[in-house]
């Protein structure tokens, strides 16, 4: 059965990579600024933003569909696969030369998931019942989670770090996967009768920030280094918290198994910066940051405040 999961989780990856790059797509054509929650209104009577929700929407039930099947260490992993068909997808919408710097971190971010979700398999154990107090550290968990990142998003939305949004997604989404796969398991064991429903509640609470966190992000940069950044702290997340908290390490999780999954998880993480840092979109920035800088050098002006002020914002992404 965990392999049926794998199969559902790479249609998942599939569905994430489009909506997402089709919900990014309508994000930055709506606004160059800070998103506010007043945004939303316009971005709901937008089609093409609605069209990647729907995909967002049925990946994440293809998602949940492979969670009910198998562990999370087995299934979040797989998500990777989306940051590579994000990247092709980006840079054919803003006609950019993939440099071979680029191919190299999505080969590394590839790979390392691929060799990840192979040991998962192997050391892992589909049919655990975890502890019931386990729910209840999750949730606890989440409750001050949630709230924390709900206030920070308030301090530092016009500052538009990319890095805060993908982070507290990734940290939110890995938790949400978590209590899914708990969810599941409880219902499918003791019936529709026996939900917790305050998970539940956060499950969705949890799931709302985290989208807004997205579309935060998708503002601030190029939406395959936000899927390079969620496709690795989501699954780290919910490894660290399956293996730990949840108890998912099966008879056949070997220290072997350990350092391998340890340094796969590694490979991954070092494609993510390296995509950071020579992403063709990124040092197109990058350059226009030097540009606006020479600028101010070179010359005094009375936009002078308002170009230091794109440099700044521009520099932060």
């Amino acid at each position: 059965m965990q392999w049926v999961a794998v199969s559902l989780a790479l249609m998942a990856a599939l569905c994430l990579a489009l909506g997402t790059q089709t919900q990014s797509a309508a994000v930055t054509a709506h606004t160059q600024e800070a998103l506010k929650p007043s945004n939303l209104g316009s971005l709901v009577r937008n089609p093409k933003w609605v069209a990647g929700l729907v995909l967002l929407g049925l990946g994440t039930a293809l998602n949940v569909g492979a969670l009910t099947l198998a562990t999370v260490t087995v299934v979040q992993p797989i998500g990777v696969i989306a940051l590579v068909i994000t990247t092709l997808l980006h840079a054919k919408h803003k006609h950019l030369d993939i440099n071979a710097r680029t191919w190299g971190a999505i080969s590394l971010c590839t790979a390392g998931s691929a060799v990840f979700v192979v040991a998962a398999v192997a050391g892992t154990d589909p049919s655990y019942l975890a502890d019931p107090r386990a729910e209840i550290i999750l949730v606890s968990i989440l409750i001050a989670l949630v709230l924390f990142f709900g206030v920070a998003e308030l301090f530092l939305r016009h500052r538009r770090i990319s890095m805060f949004y993908v982070l507290a997604a990734g940290i939110l989404y890995g938790f949400v996967a978590v209590l899914v796969r708990l969810t599941m398991t409880h219902t499918l064991a003791h019936g529709l009768g026996q939900i917790h429903w305050f998970t539940v509640i956060m499950i969705v609470l949890a799931s709302v920030v985290g989208g807004w966190m997205v579309q935060c992000a998708y503002s601030c940069g190029p939406p395959d280094l936000v899927i390079a950044g969620l496709t690795v702290v989501d699954p780290i997340v919910g490894v660290i918290l399956g293996l730990s908290v949840l108890g998912e390490a099966g008879p056949g999780f070997t220290p072997g198994i350990g350092a391998i999954m340890c340094l796969a998880g590694g490979v991954a993480i070092v494609g993510v910066v390296l995509l950071s840092r020579h992403h063709p979109e990124v040092i197109e920035r990058r350059e226009q940051a030097k540009r606006l800088e020479h600028e101010l050098s070179s010359k005094s002006s009375p936009n002078a405040t308002e170009h230091r002020k794109t440099l700044n914002s521009t520099r932060e992404h």
